[in-house]
């Protein structure tokens, strides 16, 4: 066919492959154009009409033209956008059998982690006071009522540190950064929790022994001591008194004494030094009334005591 020139063009066919990504590749079928067309034949031949074959293998589809037009039986439509929607989502979404998963779903778990306590930190409306009361420590927190929504928090955060503590971190430089930050996030509500825990504590001993110095100075103000007391028969020391109307006052004044002592005890211990100060002065105060007591009660049995045996002397 030395009378017609005809050029080739390969053709190309596109696909989304899983990652969103164009690949291109060689079709098989070849499109052949005419390059030149010769004159028409005198004789009417059909040898003028051209034919086209359009790029999908297989395809029977086959376009008759006329010489200068072309014109595609059944063009092939543009894909919807729903298909590229759903491409680019799946895109998105980790393979299961990408080496990375287990990073992505570890740093998504550190997020929960941090998100949760986030959530626990704005939620939480500390209380105004605790009860620090029968407890050694204010370290120590009693399971009462008043001290119920900072112990749960207090659970919480703890349990957000567990929980963060389970997660792996498959030696990742950046996961273990990100498991640093949350870890120290936590470690810093928990310090403020125990900041908080302590002003309250320092408040509670401050009330509660500021109390107890007052019913210490009215309980001394307000006694009398008697001139004279009553002793038990069988009394050989001067320590056993009777239970007689007389001796009431100074029996109820003495069981106060050490009530007072006892609730003293009962006040929980911090290491401030006024704190400290203020303790060991109502407990000494507590201590030199005692002393008081016993002495007065001791000097009115030997002055009975003497009284007696002088009084037998002369007999």
């Amino acid at each position: 066919m030395t009378s017609t020139q005809r050029g080739q063009v390969q053709g190309w066919s596109t696909d989304i492959n899983r990652n969103g990504t164009h690949n291109f590749t060689k079709s098989s079928p070849q499109i052949e154009l005419p390059s030149a067309s010769p004159a028409p034949s005198s004789s009417g031949s059909s040898s003028s009409a051209k034919s086209v074959r359009w790029g999908e293998s297989g395809s029977d589809k086959e376009a008759r033209t006329s010489p200068g037009s072309y014109s595609v039986g059944s063009p092939k439509p543009y894909p919807k956008p729903v298909l590229k929607y759903r491409t680019l989502h799946v895109a998105n979404t980790p393979s299961p059998f990408d080496k990375n998963t287990p990073k992505i779903a570890a740093s998504a778990a550190i997020d929960s982690v941090l998100h949760e306590l986030v959530t626990c930190i704005k939620d939480f409306k500390p209380p105004s006071e605790l009860d620090f009361a029968n407890a050694a420590s204010i370290m120590e927190l009693a399971k009462v009522k008043k001290n119920k929504s900072f112990v749960d928090q207090l659970y919480r955060l703890e349990k957000l540190g567990g929980k963060l503590a389970e997660i792996p971190i498959h030696g990742d430089a950046q996961l273990m950064d990100k498991h640093d930050v949350t870890s120290a996030a936590i470690g810093r509500a928990l310090s403020r929790m125990e900041e908080y825990q302590i002003k309250l504590g320092m408040k509670f001993i401050w009330t509660a022994l500021d109390e107890l110095a007052i019913k210490v100075h009215n309980c001394i103000e307000a006694f009398v001591y008697p001139r004279q007391l009553d002793f038990a028969e069988d009394c050989e020391d001067g320590m056993l008194l009777a239970k007689t109307e007389r001796n009431g006052p100074f029996i109820y004044q003495l069981r106060l004494l050490v009530s007072f002592r006892e609730e003293l005890l009962g006040i929980p211990e911090y290491d401030d030094e006024r704190l400290e100060d203020k303790r060991w002065a109502i407990g000494d105060e507590i201590e030199r009334n005692i002393d008081r007591m016993k002495s007065h009660q001791l000097d009115s049995y030997r002055y009975q005591l003497r009284n007696s045996t002088a009084y037998r002397a002369r007999l």
